[in-house]
This record gives C-alpha cells, sequence and structure tokens, in this order.
C-alpha cells in the first residue's frame, strides 16, 4: 500500500489561509457605511433646529454690545434684536468645552502666532461633502442609455456643421433681441454664482463622444458654498481675519480695498447721487506687489476664480463676503459661546440655501415646479449622486439668453455696456474702481428706488449682442452657442423630446418650436430633412419651451424639472442642509417678510444697498 502523500507546506498554508479568512468570527470585513463621531456630531450641527435665546435681548443691551465690539447692522434695529434673540447663545457644544488640542490650535491660528502645523479643528470649517459623500465627484445622466441612444443626435460631422449653422444663428449680433423679463437682473448673475458653487468641468471634449460617467467635477456638488468659504480656515487661510480681540472662533473674511482716485460710487440711498461715497472696501481681496505695483496681477483671492470673471458678479461674491461676516458680527452680539466660524456658516449656507430654493427657483421654474420637488424627489441623506449633464450643460444654460447689453451700474453710469462690465473688472482698473462699485438696489427688489431696475432679458433663443465686444468676444456669441450644442453632442445628450417623453410630458411640435423665429433660423431647422424639429438639442430646445410656454418669462415644463428637481436632490441628500434641519427650518436673519428670506434681504442685511 503506498504511503499517504503529505500535504506540501505550500499548499497547507493556502488551505489555512483559506479557512481562516472565510471564519467570520475571526476576521470581519470594515463597515464603510458607518461614520465617526466626528462626523455624526457634524451631522448634529448643522440638522439641530436653532432655538431662542432664553434671556432676550432688550434694546439698552443691543447698543451697548454694538459699541462694545464696534459693530453697526444695516437696516431695521428691530428686526436685527429680533434675530439676535432668535440665537440661543448655549451651543450643543460650548468653547469651553472643545478638546484641548482644538483650544491650543484656535490660540496658535491667531495672527501673531500662525502655526498651522498639527492643528485640529472642527471637521464643520471644511466643506461638508469632502467629509462625507459616496460618488459624488463625477458627472452623470438622468436619462438612461437606452433613451439617449435612441433619441440623441448621431456624433458625426455632418451634425456638428450642422449645430455650428445653428450656433452662429443664434450667436448672430443682426438679429433683433427680445424684450425684457419682469426678473430683476440680479438673478442673472446669482444663477451664475450658484454655478460655480456647484459644477466645474475642465476634461471634457467637444471633438470626440464622451461618456459624462468619466468626467470629473471639480466642484463639490452641493449648496455648501466652497466657492466662498474654500476649504476652510485651516487650509485656505488666506481668505480669512482672524481675531485679535474679539473670540478666537470669530472668524471673517478679509475684504478688499477701492481704488479711490475717481470719487464717490457705489449705493447712493435715498439721496441718490448726492448720496454716494468714496469707497474704500468694497471689493475682494486681491493680489498686490508693493515693490513694483503697476506689475500687480490684481488676482482675486477668493474661493472660485470664476467670480471674478465679471464686475457684477464678483461684488456679488463681495457682497457674500460681507454676508458672512455680519452673521459673525450677529453671533458675537448675541454672546454665542460655541465655534462662531461654525455657527456662522451654518446660518449663511442654510439662507442661501433657503433663497436659493424659495427665491431663485420659484421664479426660473415657476412655484408649482418647486413643490412638486420638494414633494417627489427622494435622495437619503449620503446618498450616490453624479451632476446630470442635463442639468449642467442644457437646462442650467439658460442664463445666457437673460444677458443685457447694458446695465445701469451706479448714478454714474447709468447706461454702462456689457464691454464695460467685463472692462472694469480687468487691469488697469483693478482693485474695482470706487466710482464704478454696483449699486445693487438697481438689481434687487430691496425698496430702495432707483431711476432705471435693470431687467433680465427673456428666456429665449436669443443672446445678447453685446458678447461681441467683451474682452476677447470677438465672434463669442457664435462660439458660445455652438459650443453649448457641441456639447452636448459629445455627450450624448438625449434629444428634447426624448428628455420629454421621459418624464411623461408631451413634447412640443414643430410648428411651437418654430413659433415667433426669424425665416432664417427656421431654414436651419428645417434643413436636413428637419433633423433638428425631430431630434432637438436639449439646449435649444429648453431655450425654444420657455419661449413657448412662458413667454421667456421661467422656464418650461421639462427644463423646470430638470432644474428643479436636481437641486432639491442635491439639497435632500445633503445632511447639512436647510431640508434637513430637525423639526423644519426657518429664516431668522431680518427680513422684508418674518419666516421669509430673499437675495434682497441677503444684500440688505449684508450692507452693500446703503452708502
Amino acid at each position: 500500500m503506498p504511503p499517504k502523500k503529505t500535504p506540501s507546506r505550500k499548499r497547507a498554508a493556502k488551505k489555512t489561509a483559506s479557512k481562516k479568512v472565510s471564519n467570520t468570527d475571526e476576521v470581519k470585513e470594515p463597515d464603510i457605511s458607518k461614520v465617526s463621531e466626528h462626523v455624526e456630531q457634524l451631522f448634529k450641527t448643522f440638522s439641530t433646529k436653532q432655538t431662542d435665546n432664553p434671556h432676550p435681548l432688550r434694546k439698552n443691551d443691543l447698543e451697548q454690545r454694538m459699541i462694545e465690539f464696534d459693530v453697526k447692522f444695516a437696516g431695521d434695529s428691530k428686526k436685527i434684536l429680533s434675530s439676535i434673540n432668535r440665537i440661543d447663545p448655549r451651543p450643543t457644544l460650548a468653547a469651553t468645552r472643545l478638546p484641548e488640542d482644538v483650544k491650543k490650535t484656535l490660540e496658535a491660528l491667531k495672527p501673531g502666532h500662525k502655526r498651522f502645523h498639527g492643528a485640529k479643528v472642527s471637521l464643520a470649517w471644511f466643506p461638508f461633502p469632502s467629509v462625507f459623500s459616496r460618488c459624488a465627484d463625477k458627472f452623470g445622466y438622468i436619462t438612461p442609455l437606452s433613451v439617449r441612444n435612441a433619441t440623441k443626435l448621431p456624433f458625426n460631422f455632418t451634425n456638428q456643421v450642422l449645430l455650428g449653422e445653428l450656433g452662429g444663428m443664434m450667436g448672430d449680433p443682426g438679429r433683433d433681441p427680445s424684450g425684457d423679463s419682469l426678473m430683476p437682473s440680479g438673478f442673472t448673475y446669482f444663477g451664475q454664482f450658484v454655478d460655480h458653487d456647484i459644477t466645474l468641468d475642465v476634461s471634457s471634449s467637444l471633438e470626440s463622444e464622451q461618456d459624462a460617467n468619466t468626467i470629473n467635477n471639480m466642484r463639490t456638488p452641493a449648496l455648501d458654498l466652497d466657492s466662498l468659504y474654500g476649504r476652510g480656515p485651516a487650509l485656505d487661510p488666506f481668505l480669512y481675519a482672524f481675531p485679535t480681540s474679539d473670540p478666537p472662533t470669530a472668524i471673517r473674511f478679509q475684504l478688499g480695498t477701492n481704488s479711490t482716485g475717481p470719487g464717490p460710487g457705489g449705493p447712493g440711498g435715498a439721496a441718490g447721487f448726492p448720496g454716494m461715497v468714496t469707497q474704500t472696501n468694497f471689493d475682494v481681496p486681491r493680489m498686490h506687489n508693493p515693490l513694483d505695483p503697476p506689475s500687480s496681477s490684481n488676482t482675486a483671492i477668493i474661493g472660485d476664480p470664476r467670480n471674478d470673471e465679471n464686475l457684477i458678479v464678483v461684488q456679488f461674491h463681495h457682497a457674500m463676503l460681507k454676508f458672512h461676516n455680519k452673521v459673525v458680527d450677529l453671533l458675537v452680539v448675541a454672546g454665542f459661546s460655541g465655534d462662531i466660524f461654525v455657527e456662522a456658516k451654518k446660518i449663511v449656507t442654510q439662507h442661501y440655501q433657503w433663497a436659493v430654493v424659495h427665491d431663485f427657483l420659484k421664479r426660473i421654474c415657476g412655484t408649482p415646479a418647486v413643490n412638486n420637488a420638494l414633494s417627489g424627489v427622494s435622495a437619503p441623506i449620503g446618498s450616490a449622486f453624479r451632476m446630470p449633464v442635463e442639468f449642467s450643460v442644457a437646462a442650467y444654460r439658460f442664463g445666457h439668453s437673460m444677458i443685457r447689453d447694458q446695465y445701469w451700474v451706479n448714478f454714474n453710469f447709468p447706461f454702462a455696456s456689457l464691454a464695460q462690465v467685463f472692462q472694469f473688472n480687468r487691469n488697469p482698473n483693478l482693485p474695482v474702481l470706487s466710482s464704478w462699485v454696483v449699486d445693487f438696489n438697481a438689481f434687487f427688489d430691496t425698496g430702495i428706488s432707483v431711476p432705471i431696475h435693470n431687467k433680465a432679458k427673456k428666456i429665449d433663443s436669443f443672446l445678447a449682442s453685446g458678447l461681441e465686444s467683451i474682452p476677447g468676444g470677438s465672434g463669442i456669441m457664435a462660439i458660445l452657442a455652438t459650443r453649448n450644442l457641441r456639447r452636448g453632442l459629445a455627450l450624448g445628450l438625449p434629444s428634447g423630446q426624448g428628455m420629454a417623453n421621459h418624464f411623461g410630458i408631451a413634447p412640443l411640435t414643430a410648428t411651437e418650436l418654430k413659433q415667433g423665429l426669424l425665416p432664417d433660423e427656421i431654414a436651419v431647422l428645417d434643413s436636413n430633412g428637419g433633423l433638428l424639429l425631430s431630434k432637438t438639442p436639449l439646449w435649444y430646445y429648453i431655450l425654444r419651451e420657455s419661449a413657448v410656454q412662458k413667454d421667456g418669462e421661467q422656464l418650461g415644463d421639462v427644463g423646470a424639472k430638470i432644474v428643479a428637481d436636481t437641486f432639491v436632490r442635491i439639497l435632500k441628500r445633503d445632511g447639512s442642509s436647510f431640508l434637513n434641519v430637525s423639526g423644519g427650518f426657518t429664516p431668522m436673519l431680518p427680513s422684508v417678510t418674518p419666516g421669509d428670506f430673499t437675495l434682497a434681504d441677503l444684500v440688505i442685511f449684508a450692507g452693500v444697498t446703503q452708502p
């Protein structure tokens, strides 16, 4: 009888290892769905409902504290006092109970020390999605592949040329533009500001077909104001002014200066032209070379450089810096004893989110579409998400048609051209000239009278001819329109008809698509057997839908659903958003209508509507 073979050491080790791996008592896979106690605390910080001060301040108390802390507020003092008394100075975690290493860090960050090595700070200082988010760093699609394949324009040279013809037609500066809408022009540039908060595509191509799922979104897809706060005071300290005498967490934003030589500018208030003053801190911080001032780049020191593209958006960014600083002032005066920066960031972000939904979206999409999204969209906190290109490349690009050729900037410049809006945000006109500081009373409904209240152009397939005259803008209208159309082609977006059918919405007919258009544009749509009338590019379809269904005042059925649903999904999956506050969120900052908060309320409280 042959002897038994002894298993080799290698086979025995392999068998033993296999046995150990299969033994769940010995080896357990980590549960990556769990979050740390630090992240749980972060959820609580943002989702806890604000409670009132149990010992409310009186008017005399407010006046004394404002003198003590050298703080001034714009607006009705009664509303300021009411807002302060909505703040419970006793936080969930008092500053005195912070971990010892965090306390030492706060001391080390003061200007006299400036030691960041080994810093230990609250996770709430950082962009929330960076701390807890799944699969949110890419673009993606709303529609399934089957819908896109069945309805999209094929990617080929013929269709590239065809879209070039349509884009050239949209960008023809000789076309008669549409009239003004009823919407204040500030919402055009607020829409741009919001876009810079949630999307940044630096790698997609127009030259070849691409799957959006492979393209990185370089912005956190959350309304978390990372374009304002950057990566927070611990990683982007150059954005911030650390306190020297106030509580150590009363961290404000740095503000820029103005070139004062040209004289007064900005808001004139009730006095009008004589009320304007020489502005000194009405710009964002900028790079300056004191050894050779003429060579200074004047690059904006802000969370997203795109917010320095034109005068109006950069001045709004400046208003947001001041908005945060005023909320810090409010918390200091209220005697808030927790992390003031974290609380201020929460208040600022959640009021901004409220204004996005209840002011901006309701104007752009209509109240029914927003309410349907709020009640119908399901997105659990932390659920996977990819920024849909049906939104970012098509529906949300409605703002390109809302740009005006001229703006009433302030009493100095009642007919500023679009070229000047760009020119006076570039060297040698930087820092922003005092005389060119924007009067936001002409851009939002603040209640302060100005001679001309700028209204956005209607949403349609016409682009402002003034785009031709911006720096480097020769031919940009046709270029902009063609790029939008060809980007949708390269990414394989569904047609407008395919998108409508996917939503169960009756598509526009060919007759409706051509309604009110000039003969040459109709000719392009009818060419190639009417291909663009049966497979209409989604961006163009959404513009035409707005013009046909809503007279250009807001988005039509398909556009409104894409935009409203996407924003609501972004907010619902974000555990720090106002939609996830326990017991519901009610704005507490000063406002014209108690319990509401609009963009007009924001710029008033920020102090940028008065001289």
